[in-house]
């Protein structure tokens, strides 16, 4: 349609259809965004939820990798280990019991240098590029 539209203004100055067009993208495209971001902010409480529920200590350092999360959806053990300022094997414990809360996925597949996904918001932004719905409850652990 785009460049049908397109076509029409050079042909027979059809700007009239080329902004109605444009415009409809625009208020299609603008109204997505306004849902993504609902369904990211529903996302967070939810999850900010689930680590104070579940989780009986270093509920503070759970809560800073989630919040960096956001940011940095891929993270290593080193890198939770910078955010929160915990030796390496804390670290490695803290992104253990973020997996068992389906928070976070291995995606490597290796045993040194791994690097796990947020993969709940990950899928948010995925289903909602699809057409599909985004979930903003906690992702199944694949």
């Amino acid at each position: 349609e785009y460049y049908t539209r397109l076509q029409a203004v050079r042909e027979q100055g059809d700007w009239e259809g080329w902004l109605e067009f444009f415009l409809r993208g625009v208020r299609e495209t603008s109204g997505e965004a306004t849902e993504t971001a609902r369904r990211i902010v529903r996302m967070r409480e939810e999850h900010r939820t689930l680590v104070l529920e579940r989780l009986t200590s270093g509920t503070g350092n759970a809560l800073t990798l989630l919040e960096s999360l956001y940011q940095r959806p891929i993270v290593s053990v080193q890198h939770v280990a910078e955010i929160t300022k915990l030796a390496f094997p804390n670290a490695n414990a803290l992104v253990a019991r973020m997996e068992q809360l389906n928070l976070l996925r291995e995606i490597t597949g290796r045993k040194r240098n791994r690097r796990f996904a947020y993969q709940p918001y990950l899928e948010l932004f995925a289903e909602g590029a699809s057409g599909g719905p985004a979930r903003a409850g906690v992702g199944p652990k694949l």
